[in-house]
Formats: C-alpha cells, sequence, structure tokens
C-alpha cells in the first residue's frame, strides 16, 4: 500500500476518512492508530520511501537522501542556526539520535498554568508513554554497545559529582554501530519506518510517497481535503497533479512545515498565531583532543546526557558524529582543518542543547517555502558560554590535552586554567556555530485561540476537521529531546478523535 511518484503515470483523485500529511513521529504513529480501528487513512510523504535494505553506511550518501536540503537547511539570524530533519517516509524519527524522554513534569505543570491546558497532567499521560514506549522499545543501551570515549565522558562527569543518566532511546538490541543520524541498515534503531509505518499500512491505510500537500481544501470554514503534487524524484518538480479529499485533516509536517502550509492555505491564523512563538533548543558542539586514541566512533551514537544543570537551562551529552561533520564544528580553514581531522580517532565529540528563553517566527516566502528566523538572546548566549565551559572542563577531568571551540575569536583553549578565556575574550553571538535538530511552538496549544492555534486536542481552532499534531504543537521549551512527547500527544489525540467518530469522521 506503498504508492511511490514514480508509479503515478497521472493526474489522481482520491477519498478517504482521514488525510495525514507527514510520516513522522506524529503522523506516522496516527496513521497506525487510527487505521488499526478500522478508520480508512491516506498518509502524504512529501519525500522518499527509502527501505531499510536500501541504506548506505556512507553519511554523505544518507544525507542526500533523508534529509531536507541536504541537512543545509538554515534558521536565519545572528548567528544563523544550522537545522538537521527528514525528509521521507518515518521523517526526523529516521535520522535522529533515537533518545527518548518523557516530557518533564514541571513542563505540564506551566502548559496548564499558562496556556490553560488542563487535561495533560502527568498522570493522564502517564497511558500514551508506555503505550509509545512499547511500540517503539524504549531502552537503555546495553553497556556492551559503548564506545571507550563514552566511558571517559561518563566517568569524568561522575568525578565531578554530576548527574548524567543514561538515555532511553528507541532501540532494540543496539550494537553501537553509531549510525543513527543516518538511517539504521539492520533496524536496531525502532524508528516511525519500521514501527508505525508498517502498523499502518497492515491495517490498511495508503501511504503516497515523494507527493507534496501544496494548499488545504477549505469549504464553509471547514477542511475537506488538499491539493498535492506528484514529485518526479530525481529534480524534485511536479509531474502530476492529485486531489484528495477527507472527512478529517491532520498536519504533521514539523514545526517548520506546517505553519508555511498553513500560512500559504489561509486557514488557522484569525488570531496570527501561525509560525510565531518558534523553539529550537539551540545546540553548541565542542572537541576533545587526546594524547591517545579513545575511536569515539565504535560506539552508540549517544548513550548518556548529563542532567546536572537541566535546571539552568543545560543539558550536556557526548555524540557520534562522522570527520566531516566534526570538522564543520570548528572555524579553521583549509590545511589546519586537515591536519586536526586526521586525529579523528584522539577526538571527542560532545554537544548541549539549551533553552529557549526567546522566540523566533516562521514565515512563508512568495514561492511557498517556509522561512524560519530566530534571534538568540542575552540569556541563551550566557547559557552557550557556560556549556561551552563545563563540556571543557568534562574534557580535561577526562585526560584532553586540548579543546576546540566553536567560536571565531577562541578557537581552542589547551588547560582547565584556560577556560576563563571563554568569558574574558570578546565573543560575539554572530560569531558561534550552532545547529539544532529541534523545532517546535509555531502552532503552540492553548485554550484561549489569542495564544495559540489549537486546542488541547491539536484542533485548530478557526477551522473545523483540521488537526495539527506535530512539534509545533508544543507551547514551550522542553530541555529534553521531543521524540517522545510529540508521539504521546499524537497518541492521545488519535484516542480523542476515535471517541468522537460522528464528530470528526462521519
Amino acid at each position: 500500500m506503498i504508492i511511490t511518484g514514480d508509479q503515478i503515470n497521472n493526474d489522481l483523485e482520491e477519498s478517504c476518512q482521514v488525510l495525514i500529511i507527514g510520516s513522522g513521529a506524529s503522523g506516522g504513529c496516527m496513521a497506525a492508530e487510527l487505521a488499526q480501528q478500522g478508520v480508512d487513512v491516506i498518509v502524504l510523504e512529501e519525500g522518499p520511501y527509502i527501505e531499510s535494505k536500501d541504506f548506505s553506511i556512507n553519511p554523505a550518501t544518507m544525507i542526500a537522501k533523508t534529509y531536507r536540503d541536504c541537512g543545509t537547511s538554515m534558521i536565519m539570524g545572528a548567528p544563523s542556526i544550522i537545522f538537521n530533519e527528514g525528509r521521507c517516509v518515518g521523517g526526523s524519527t529516521v535520522v535522529n539520535g533515537g533518545m527518548c524522554w518523557r516530557t518533564p513534569e514541571k513542563i505540564i505543570r506551566r502548559w496548564q498554568l499558562e496556556f490553560g491546558l488542563s487535561e495533560i497532567t502527568p498522570k493522564a499521560m502517564e497511558p500514551y508513554y508506555e503505550k509509545v514506549e512499547k511500540i517503539i522499545s524504549a531502552a537503555g543501551q546495553h553497556p556492551n554497545s559503548l564506545s571507550k570515549s563514552d566511558m571517559m565522558f561518563h566517568q569524568a562527569a561522575r568525578k565531578m559529582g554530576y548527574l548524567i543518566r543514561r538515555n532511553n532511546r528507541n532501540q532494540k538490541n543496539c550494537t553501537g554501530e553509531g549510525l543513527c543520524p543516518f538511517g539504521c541498515p539492520i533496524e536496531r534503531k525502532r524508528s516511525v519506518l519500521v514501527t508505525y509505518i508498517p502498523m499502518a499500512l497492515k491495517a490498511g491505510a495508503r501511504l503516497y510517497a515523494d507527493c507534496k500537500a501544496e494548499k488545504l481544501i477549505v469549504k464553509n470554514g471547514r477542511a475537506i481535503g488538499a491539493k498535492v503534487s506528484v514529485l518526479d524524484r530525481a529534480t524534485a518538480k511536479r509531474k502530476h497533479k492529485m486531489t484528495i479529499h477527507a472527512n478529517l485533516v491532520i498536519l504533521a509536517g514539523g514545526a517548520i512545515q506546517t505553519p508555511a502550509f498553513m500560512l500559504g492555505s489561509k486557514v488557522g491564523n484569525s488570531y496570527k498565531q501561525v509560525g510565531r512563538h518558534f523553539l529550537c533548543h539551540p545546540n553548541l558542539k565542542t572537541i576533545g583532543l587526546f594524547d591517545q586514541p579513545i575511536y569515539q566512533w565504535k560506539g552508540v551514537h549517544q548513550a548518556h546526557q548529563v542532567h546536572e544543570f537541566l535546571d539552568e537551562g543545560i543539558l550536556l551529552t557526548m555524540v557520534v558524529v562522522p570527520p566531516f561533520v566534526a570538522g564543520l564544528s570548528h572555524p579553521s580553514f583549509g590545511r589546519k582543518n586537515l591536519e586536526l581531522l586526521e586525529q579523528w580517532n584522539h577526538m571527542m565529540v560532545g554537544g548541549c542543547l539549551v533553552d529557549d528563553t526567546t522566540y523566533g517566527r516562521i514565515y512563508r516566502l512568495p514561492w511557498g517555502a517556509p522561512l524560519p528566523t530566530y534571534q538568540i538572546d542575552n540569556i541563551e548566549f550566557e547559557r552557550l558560554l557556560r556549556a561551552a565551559a563545563l563540556l571543557s572542563e568534562l574534557y580535561f577531568v577526562a585526560g584532553a590535552k586540548k579543546v576546540l571551540l566553536p567560536f571565531f575569536q577562541l578557537q581552542e583553549i589547551n588547560s582547565i586554567d584556560e577556560i576563563k578565556k571563554i568569558y574574558e575574550y570578546p565573543i560575539k553571538k554572530a560569531e558561534i556555530e550552532l545547529y539544532t535538530v529541534h523545532a517546535f511552538g509555531t502552532t503552540r496549544m492553548a485554550a484561549n485561540p489569542s495564544l495559540g492555534v489549537v486546542n488541547q486536542w491539536g484542533e485548530v481552532h478557526d477551522t473545523s476537521r483540521l488537526f495539527v499534531i506535530d512539534g509545533g504543537i508544543i507551547p514551550t521549551s522542553l530541555g529534553v529531546n521531543p521524540q517522545e512527547t510529540i508521539m504521546a500527544l499524537a497518541t492521545r489525540s488519535s484516542q480523542y478523535i476515535l471517541e468522537n467518530k460522528s464528530k470528526f469522521i462521519s
């Protein structure tokens, strides 16, 4: 029941009970939940369908196949932030690190107080977390999958007395190949591609890959379908048109693509909230350089996180990335960068995630593409500097001889005593290398439509039979990876729709 663009040779017209636009953490999850209860579901995916057996162990090949813009998407600001998201069946779950954290209880309490989300409580969310965790096999990493460098990072954190937690990841018998950001060829990472999508298809759902939703069809204030372009995979240009009629439409394209689509369709924006309140967990990378080889790549992508500083809005971790990604994280060029990368086996790459304390915004360009904008504020800037200092200290405690920093003015430090330079140098916001893989807030939930785009079930306030269920509905910064939050909210909304079939599907 998977139809790809190259199988479509003429314009089409289709109909279903529920049309889901997007096949990632939320879209794939809802497709399975609804289809298994007899609902006629069509899922649209702009990107290609790639089976796990066709995944390459070459990161450059997989980035070109599975990432939007080959991993070069940018959030505009000073500095601009590199943004990575999946564009394939399974969405970003195919290429993420697989971290599975439940929504922190203090965050849920904030949602209740600030946004009137009274029915979202830690107790009410418990069964949805449990169901998701069972389906995607969320569990801690086996010790045999850890790299030497990860164990050194862990020991350094313990020596400093920091709270360091073993990651829960959607994995089953992971062998620590370190290929998570490029698709798992042996299906040990239990992404939506190998869990929810097969469940949905087995239950009768139809999935169209290489098919981009262009505009929502609305009649008398009610969503009734979408206009779709069938794409030629080689050129990404439209080769055919498709119209899909539906009783209910669910937008699940992510916090950047969904608001651009809504703005183009002129829906959901009566209160001028669509695309506002953009949050992205700005990330910063640093590199520790050791005398002895530590072979960071011989182990799982990410096994532990330091949660000692979560209350300060800082999460620290060590990550496995390929050499060319690490090379992009250092401001040197040419031969100097090559000489550094020749020491790849001696490197430990770590990163931080900081809580958002400001908002960005998503605009829609005239040709339909989204334009994300975000400017870090002084609080985030201070957090990023502190995170770089904390990571540097961990490296030196672990035995590093040098730390490479993502600052134009200060590119390296050579001892624990030099960490103070991070605060002494005139580092400018615009001269930090930042990246992120998280995006939310742009269609946020709120009981009051003047504060958000959807209600606490994901139903759009001003358009009937239209839901948004993706990272965009998360109303505040989470401080942890959002994958499980998105899936749990999607499971919850699926149940709500099923309990109200006469209202939404009939």
